[in-house]
């Protein structure tokens, strides 16, 4: 499987894929994605790629998610 590349910036070079299912209101998508996320103590920055689209979210909403790390095979 060929996913798009994460962000080039240096901010997310430490970024790792996952997929997650985005069931909050508040956030500017919702459903089963594969995001780029950077996991902090206190947010979490996610991307998705093919949309180009970039949030944060707090931790703790972040930790009630049902989220899978993906291997990555690019």
């Amino acid at each position: 499987m060929l996913l798009k590349q994460k962000p080039k910036e240096k901010s997310w070079s430490t970024a790792k894929l996952f997929h997650v299912y985005l069931n909050e209101m508040r956030l500017p998508l919702s459903g089963l994605r594969y995001v780029f996320a950077v996991v902090g103590h206190k947010w979490v920055r996610v991307f998705v790629p093919f949309h180009n689209i970039k949030f944060k979210i707090n931790r703790s909403i972040w930790n009630k998610m049902d989220v899978k790390p993906v291997r990555e095979k690019i």
